[in-house]
């Protein structure tokens, strides 16, 4: 496994500065011979871009100094890959210039969305969100692991007994995203679950409003308060709904 003492100190420092400041977005898979491998949070997505270690192995002819990398999209008008060679200033360029086209894309209402699921997600994540200055980079402790554990279990049952308007395959869904959420939990930073948790509320919310409610009040009531109790940090907002 590749460590930070691995990878040349002014490659770790640019690309680490950028990746810091996007994980929202993208996050680090570990894959073999490789400095970095970026890929899209969302798990739909077959986009990335990888740092090769060995880059000689790819690439006949490597540069002094130069890095092989690779990378999808390539641009606004291609969807393909490209493998090349680069300075550091060539990688930090396509890689900054790949996370704001990857950013753009998400920005960007489509009909192949499901616009009603995002709009209801995003809605809920800005309340459920947790204002702590490192959250989209540091996990949750394990006590609050426990917590959130606890709560999803909470939340399966619930939906699996639930007599509102869900169908079952609705509900196998539902069930299997709260099953990942939980096997990514020790990996994933606090605000990547609260998203991913708020994704679950959205999708119900569509399906069907009165369960939704009951289970974002639940949430509120057992899962954030406690969270709270653990000393996570949230926004006024939640502060004032929780009185």
């Amino acid at each position: 496994m590749v460590t930070k003492k691995d990878i040349p100190f002014n490659l770790l420092k640019v690309i680490e500065a950028i990746a810091q400041q996007n994980l929202d977005i993208i996050q680090l898979r570990r894959e073999e011979d490789t400095y970095y491998s970026f890929v899209e949070i969302d798990p739909n997505s077959k986009n990335f871009f990888k740092i090769f270690i060995q880059g000689n192995k790819r690439i006949g002819n490597m540069g002094v100094g130069n890095f092989a990398y690779e990378f999808k999209p390539i641009d606004r008008n291609r969807i393909s890959h490209q493998l090349t060679q680069g300075n550091l200033q060539s990688v930090t360029r396509h890689f900054e210039a790949w996370i704001n086209l990857t950013r753009e894309v998400n920005d960007t209402p489509s009909i192949h969305d499901d616009n009603f699921t995002k709009r209801y997600s995003e809605f809920y994540f800005e309340e459920f969100k947790i204002s702590e200055k490192d959250a989209n980079i540091v996990p949750f402790d394990p006590c609050q692991q426990d917590l959130i554990e606890s709560y999803l279990d909470s939340l399966t049952i619930a939906i699996e007994n639930s007599n509102h308007e869900l169908l079952n395959v609705e509900k196998k869904e539902l069930v299997l995203a709260i099953h990942e959420i939980k096997e990514a939990l020790t990996i994933s930073s606090k605000n990547h679950v609260m998203k991913a948790i708020t994704k679950i509320f959205g999708r119900l919310y569509k399906v069907s409003k009165p369960f939704a409610k009951e289970v974002i009040a639940a949430a509120k009531k057992h899962l954030i308060k406690g969270l709270i109790e653990l000393g996570t940090q949230y926004a006024p907002k939640i502060l004032e709904l929780l009185c």
